[in-house]
């Protein structure tokens, strides 16, 4: 627990280190600011065992939507922090006994994300990155173990710089959420997020 809580006070440190930052010149923040959408992909419900006699799950769909922060290290790195809101649909198949109700249901898990990514630039347009972030389920109950945790995320992307200061990206990833979950409600799934996010950035410093 000393661990998740110590990875828990590094992301909140490099966020608040990355916003502050500023420009020694005019005093004002470094970077680019901007919203993103995540979605077009599959939120799969994994996990390491398989439960006797409980239902299946499946997910269904997820919209994410987020406010993100670029700071640039060099030409080469640059360090991603933000937050993230994330409406995951679960689908539910309950385990077939006689007499008993067969049909699907569905439910819905609300995250906060907290990301810090580490991006690394080539070739002009394209980039790789990863990192982790922290993850709060906001809702009072759900039908998988609490994403509560840390979690990773993986990916590549396109991005293209304006004259103006403005750019925009698409960044195909991959999302493991609770790969440290702070706890565990007796079932063992956890939420592999796999789509597209979208990316509107404007330079701060103009």
């Amino acid at each position: 627990m000393k661990k998740v809580a110590l990875l828990a006070y590094y992301l909140i440190f490099i966020a608040s280190y990355s916003l502050t930052a500023a420009n020694p010149e005019t005093g004002m923040p470094k970077g680019k600011i901007g919203i993103t959408y995540s979605s077009f992909g599959n939120n799969d419900v994994v996990s390491n065992q398989e439960l006797m006699g409980g239902a299946s799950y499946y997910g269904d769909k997820f919209n994410t939507f987020g406010l993100t922060y670029l700071y640039q290290l060099n030409r080469t790195f640059d360090i991603e922090t933000g937050i993230e809101y994330s409406d995951q649909k679960i689908r539910i198949v309950p385990m077939v006994y006689p007499g008993m109700n067969s049909s699907p249901s569905s439910a819905k898990i609300s995250l906060i994300n907290f990301p810090v990514s580490m991006r690394i630039n080539f070739l002009n347009y394209f980039f790789v990155s990863g990192g982790i972030f922290l993850g709060i389920d906001t809702g009072p109950s759900s039908p998988v173990d609490r994403q509560n945790g840390i979690g990773g995320n993986l990916g590549v992307g396109l991005r293209y710089n304006f004259k103006c200061g403005a750019a925009v990206f698409v960044n195909p990833y991959s999302k493991f959420h609770a790969l440290v979950p702070f706890s565990s409600d007796g079932h063992p799934y956890h939420i592999l997020e796999s789509g597209y996010r979208f990316g509107l950035l404007f330079k701060l410093n103009q």
